[in-house]
C-alpha cells in the first residue's frame, strides 16, 4: 500500500509539472512574465502558489522517508521563479523514483512514524498515510491547480489527473 501512494504521488507531481508548463506557455501567449503567479493568493490569509508547490513536494518526499525509515533529502525555500519550483518538483520526483516496494516492506499499519509537527509526535503509519500525508499533498495540489484556472490558464480536471490506464471493459 504505501509504496501504491508513493506512486501515485510521483505521478501527480508529473500532473503539477505538466500544468506548469501550459501556465508558462499561456504567459508566453498573453505576453505577462510567468513569475507573477509566484505570490499568487485565492484569499488573503492563504499561502501563495509557491509555497502551496513546496508544501506538495515536502508532503510526498517525507511520506516516502518516514515511512520507509529513511531520512528525507533537505531543500531549502528559497525558489522565487517557476524555474526553480519546476527544478524541486524534478528533485522530489527523482527521489521518488529510487523508491522499491521492498523498502515499505517492514512498515506495518501500526508503525510509530515521527511526523515534523508538533515537534517530538508521531503517528502510526496508516493514520499518517491516509489520514495526513495524502489529504496534505492532494490539498496543496488543488490549491496550485485553482489558482493556475483563477489566472486564466486553460487547464482542466484531465491535466490534474493525467494519463489514466484505460482498457476496454
Amino acid at each position: 500500500m504505501y509504496f501504491d501512494i508513493i506512486r501515485q504521488f510521483h505521478h501527480t507531481l508529473g500532473n503539477l509539472d505538466a500544468i506548469l508548463e501550459k501556465a508558462e506557455a499561456y504567459a508566453a501567449e498573453r505576453k505577462f512574465d510567468v513569475n507573477n503567479f509566484m505570490t499568487a493568493r485565492l484569499a488573503p490569509d492563504m499561502l501563495p502558489f509557491s509555497v502551496q508547490i513546496r508544501i506538495a513536494c515536502d508532503a510526498a518526499k517525507l511520506a516516502a522517508a518516514n515511512l520507509s525509515g529513511q531520512v528525507a533529502p533537505r531543500h531549502p525555500d528559497d525558489e522565487t521563479t517557476f524555474a526553480e519550483l519546476r527544478g524541486r518538483i524534478a528533485k522530489v520526483r527523482e527521489y521518488l523514483a529510487g523508491f522499491k516496494a521492498e523498502d515499505f516492506a517492514g512498515t506495518a499499519a501500526d508503525k510509530l512514524v515521527p511526523i515534523p509537527y508538533p515537534p517530538g509526535k508521531g503517528m502510526q503509519a496508516q493514520a499518517f498515510a491516509l489520514g495526513r500525508q495524502v489529504p496534505n499533498f492532494f490539498f496543496h495540489v488543488s490549491m496550485t491547480y485553482a489558482l493556475l484556472r483563477a489566472g486564466g490558464v486553460p487547464i482542466g480536471k484531465v491535466d490534474y489527473l493525467g494519463a489514466l490506464n484505460i482498457v476496454d471493459a
